[in-house]
């Protein structure tokens, strides 16, 4: 199963991130504190008997066992209730408790034990407290460990009796002191540099989210510069752009591309009749209207300027165009009968389609000068219809 811490606050996270450290490599110092009290067990056992023996390694082995529940737990999201705080104070009691029955072990074996006896126990002590500098991240779990230790080791100098035993003493307890002042400063380096990568880390994401915000908001500048406020169709810029991709890309693949050009019919005395409001409205109509005749978004429908508007549509031969012309030129004639519109009258749309197959050595502008001149013709014609334009070229639809 994979690890999971469990669900703290985020005031509690520079505290979290230390007690990780700590339970991140906490087996294989628990591993080390089980050898280490397997060798000093043997040492109470010659010198102090069985007695002693199993009631000091079934009081060590409560705590290891209690220090591995806990691990446990906390590794695999247990105890969803316990707050930061309790866990911290947890491993500092489960480490104060190890650091005192290693205390108690280590005074015994100095002060009774031989020389040799003495000096293995110090090399095992030792061994563990630097073991143990890897709690550092939480420098009370190291303290409370180390403290006990070279206390019971200083004492135990003292009231032996071998020679010396005043200056072992004295330098166990500086020894101690100057471990306890080097593992604090080390403590308060990482603590420093903890609280650095966190802030580089919240200055990376406010960047990102900054970013991030600078992007939508050239997006949406982007759209609002290529998109006609009133009808919400592609403006003229995107109509040109989408023109010249749509007739790069025929060139390329040889195939056909038609526009058909529209206009509003007598929509200059709409708006002197019924004012500019509605003329807006009949405006967003119509555009509604040939959005919903197209196979968006394959096709590109554009509102030009004024009341004039155009439909690009890429692989549309003469024929197919012609069909679309006259499905949007019906959708718009009966908008009228359409309350959510709310037209004051009946609104049409004279249209001009051309078609053909672009070349390199042809103009986009042969196309839609095509389709004007058929869009005048329609006007010519009545209104209300579509006229059809000739694109003077032998590859014209």
């Amino acid at each position: 199963m994979a690890a999971r811490a469990p669900s703290l606050s985020v005031d509690d996270a520079p505290l979290k991130a230390r007690i990780d450290a700590i339970y991140a490599i906490v087996f294989a110092m628990i591993a080390m504190d089980t050898l280490g009290s397997v060798m000093v067990a043997d040492l109470i056992w010659r010198i102090d008997g069985p007695r002693s023996t199993l009631l000091w390694m079934s009081a060590n082995g409560a705590v290891i066992a209690a220090r591995v529940v806990m691990a446990a737990a906390y590794r695999q999201g247990r105890w969803p209730s316990m707050t930061t705080a309790m866990w911290a104070r947890s491993l500092v009691i489960l480490s104060a408790l190890s650091g005192i029955l290693w205390g108690i072990a280590a005074g015994l074996i100095i002060a009774t034990g031989s020389d040799n006896q003495v000096m293995y126990v110090v090399c095992v002590a030792l061994s563990g407290l630097t073991l143990s500098i890897a709690h550092v991240p939480y420098w009370p779990v190291y303290a409370v460990f180390e403290a006990p230790i070279m206390a019971a080791a200083s004492l135990a100098f003292a009231i032996g009796e071998r020679p010396g035993h005043w200056q072992l003493s004295g330098a166990a307890a500086l020894l101690g002191i100057v471990m306890m002042w080097t593992s604090r400063r080390l403590a308060r380096q990482v603590l420093q540099a903890h609280e650095l990568a966190t802030a580089n880390q919240a200055l990376v994401e406010s960047l990102g989210q900054r970013g991030r915000e600078l992007e939508r908001a050239c997006d949406a500048l982007e759209r609002v510069s290529r998109t006609d406020p009133l009808t919400g169709l592609a403006n003229r810029r995107s109509r040109d752009d989408r023109l010249a991709d749509e007739w790069a890309r025929a060139v390329r693949s040889g195939g056909s591309l038609a526009v058909v050009a529209i206009d509003v019919d007598r929509f200059k005395r709409f708006n002197d009749t019924h004012g500019h409001a509605a003329g807006d409205q009949a405006l967003r109509a119509v555009a509604e209207m040939l959005q919903s005749g197209i196979r968006s978004p394959i096709d590109l429908a554009a509102r030009q300027g004024g009341e004039e508007f155009m439909l690009i549509l890429p692989g549309v031969d003469l024929a197919g165009a012609t069909s679309i012309a006259e499905r949007v030129r019906v959708l718009v004639a009966h908008c009228h009968d359409d309350p959510a519109f709310d037209l004051p009258e009946k609104v049409t749309i004279s249209l001009g389609v051309a078609a053909m197959h672009p070349a390199a050595a042809r103009s986009v502008h042969e196309l839609t000068i095509a389709a004007d001149a058929a869009l005048y013709q329609a006007k010519l014609g009545g209104r209300n219809r579509y006229e059809v334009g000739v694109v003077a070229t032998t590859n014209a639809a």
